[in-house]
């Protein structure tokens, strides 16, 4: 009998070494037993080894979640490259300088909404101000000349924004077109199509989630005396709700208003969480107008796809539909750009491009700058009182009068051009738009253009100096310095953020969106 028990104690002690998976453990294990007695059931029953095994597997874990972390929050440009990834030179695409431009624009954007608040920036040099309302001389300052006012002029940015979505959106399907590749261009237009709205708004919805997220830990409160404050343009700024879930609550209506893509009246799709995203539906409503256009002139020939783009542009400005514009205009420039690229590849004679470089020779490269300058200087077009602004005068008398957004004519205008010229410019194509940091900038425009807001409601009301109730040339000397100060901490902090937003979420929001489209299309 004893024997038996001791035989059914030995296979149940091999049987358990087998299912540990361990080394032999049996004395240790019945070294446990034979101490805890009949108290077991308030103790573990697994070896000591196991236990460490599994605390050094937790703390390695945690290790790399931290180490995972750390990476995140670093910066993407102080990461270190491995040798390989070192001796390797990034190539460029052909539509690479975009980028550039489009980092150079959403930076320019941040410095307006980070200084329209506090400083009167939307007259332009010379403007003859309102003796009612503005008891001053003339606006004279340096940083008021035309060009100049671009470095914090918001307005004909969006305009460059929408001319360079016009011409990515269309590059490739322009080139299936021509190519008579009707079956790829399907495929293409039902991915863009599909993918378009994911690509704008789920960003979006994560960073209206973190104004919410910052609302509740009060630091919107704590700001909002200064927003209140502001002298200039007046924000929305975000309300703090008494509790989380109130404050969700309302985050999901205001996505609701922020996703009615049906309503084309200009600012629709507004909301008070960032009112600096008002451009995102309208860019959604403009790419969807556009993505229906490519394939209504699918099966066109050039020509006549150029005739009927630039019929719809003339017809969605006589129409006040300025947004449109720019979209209709890039899809051309894209088209032209093809042309002329293909043209010079192919060795045949043009007096538009040059046989190596793809560029116009030097008597043509003098109009592309003469037509650079003039974007520029059109570029400049003021936001406000225009018909009191040498220089500006009789150009704001050639607005049609129709159109509502009259500041906004000129600098659209001035957008196509910057964007046609500076394909024929290889100093701006190649070396300007394509110098690294710039090129960086274009990496986290979206990042950038998204956050930029939450960042200088929170932290930038934060430590903004106040603007002061008398305004002596000391006192203001003074309130400049300070406020330089405070902008340089948010400009790194802007950037800082941007690249972990890249990195966290906007980058992992192309990617679902790219796995959705493989699991909804049967390719």
């Amino acid at each position: 009998m004893s024997s038996t028990s001791s035989s059914g104690d030995s296979s149940r002690s091999s049987s358990d070494e087998s299912q540990l998976g361990l080394l032999d453990e049996k004395r240790e294990f019945d070294y446990n037993e034979s101490t805890v007695g009949t108290s077991t059931w308030l103790k573990p029953q697994y070896p000591r080894q196991l236990w460490n095994f599994g605390l050094c597997f937790s703390l390695r874990h945690l290790g790399r979640l931290l180490g995972q972390l750390l990476s995140l929050l670093v910066p993407s440009f102080l990461h270190r490259r491995s040798p390989n990834e070192q001796g390797k030179t990034d190539k460029l695409a052909p539509t690479a300088f975009l980028d550039g431009m489009r980092g150079l624009a959403a930076f320019a954007v941040f410095i307006c909404h980070l200084t329209y608040g506090t400083f009167d920036i939307v007259h332009a040099w010379g403007a003859a101000p309102d003796p009612e309302t503005q008891p001053r001389t003339a606006f004279t300052e340096p940083l008021r000349l035309p060009i100049i006012r671009l470095l914090y002029s918001g307005p004909p940015m969006v305009a460059i924004f929408f001319v360079i979505s016009g011409y990515a959106l269309s590059y490739k399907p322009v080139k299936q077109m021509r190519s008579r590749q009707h079956e790829q261009l399907m495929t293409t237009m039902t991915s863009s199509i599909f993918r378009r709205g994911l690509r704008l708004f789920l960003p979006c919805f994560a960073s209206t989630f973190i104004v919410i997220c910052l609302a509740q830990l009060n630091l919107y409160r704590l700001t909002e005396d200064f927003s209140n404050q502001m002298r200039m343009v007046l924000e929305s700024h975000c309300y703090t709700q008494p509790n989380m879930w109130l404050q969700f609550a309302d985050w999901l209506v205001q996505m609701l208003i922020f996703v009615d893509v049906f309503n084309w009246s200009l600012f629709a799709g507004s909301i008070e969480l960032d009112r600096h995203l008002w451009t995102i539906p309208v860019e959604f409503r403009c790419s969807m107008a556009l993505f229906l256009t490519h394939m209504l002139t699918a099966r066109m020939s050039s020509r006549l796809r150029i005739m009927t783009f630039a019929g719809l542009i003339i017809w969605g400005v006589s129409w006040d539909r300025w947004e449109l514009t720019p979209f209709w205009a890039g899809a051309v420039i894209a088209e032209w750009d093809i042309i002329c690229t293909s043209m010079a590849a192919s060795g045949l004679p043009s007096t538009l491009t040059d046989s190596q470089r793809h560029l116009p020779r030097r008597s043509t490269r003098i109009l592309y700058w003469a037509a650079f300058l003039m974007s520029l200087f059109l570029l400049s077009f003021p936001d406000v009182a225009a018909n009191a602004t040498p220089g500006f005068v009789t150009l704001d008398s050639l607005i049609p009068r129709n159109f509502t957004e009259k500041h906004r004519f000129w600098p659209t205008m001035g957008a196509v051009l910057i964007v046609w010229s500076s394909c024929r410019l290889g100093v701006l194509r190649n070396r300007a738009f394509c110098w690294a940091p710039v090129q960086y900038l274009g990496k986290i425009s979206f990042p950038l253009y998204v956050m930029h807001g939450p960042v200088i409601h929170t932290l930038g009301y934060l430590i903004l100096p106040r603007t002061p109730e008398v305004e002596t040339p000391e006192v203001m000397r003074q309130f400049q310095r300070d406020f330089a100060k405070a902008a340089i901490v948010i400009l790194l902090t802007v950037i800082w953020v941007a690249d972990v937003f890249l990195r966290a979420v906007d980058t992992p929001c192309v990617n679902l969106a790219r796995r959705l489209e493989k699991t909804f299309f049967n390719d």
